[in-house]
């Protein structure tokens, strides 16, 4: 045995004291996020574009950019494409998930 009993015991322990915490944090920065977001979308001064031309919200910080802007997500049912060759049947399979993304760099 690489642990005894005891040992294993205070791991147990330690692992949820951290995914507690861990919770704890996602949740502070679930919040925190909200308000960055609340914040591009009410500040004039945030409206910009992309490189592409499509319009994004934008704010440059002394340490940090956000960029907060829809994108989308195709997703496709493999086993239905595998049977099907198609155009036309493939769009039957295919659906397009749009969101907007919150980036911090």
């Amino acid at each position: 045995m690489c642990m005894t009993i005891k040992e294993m015991n205070e791991t147990m322990q330690a692992i949820k004291e951290w995914e507690r915490v861990k919770e704890e944090a996602e949740a502070n920065i679930t919040s925190l996020k909200a308000k960055a977001i609340e914040f591009l979308n009410e500040t004039e001064e945030c409206e910009a574009v992309d490189k592409k031309g499509n319009p994004i919200r934008k704010f440059i910080g002394t340490l940090f950019k956000a960029t907060y802007s829809p994108q989308e997500r195709e997703t496709v049912d493999k086993e239905e494409v595998k049977k099907l060759l198609s155009k036309e049947d493939y769009a039957k399979v295919s659906s397009v998930s749009r969101y907007s993304v919150l980036r911090i760099s």
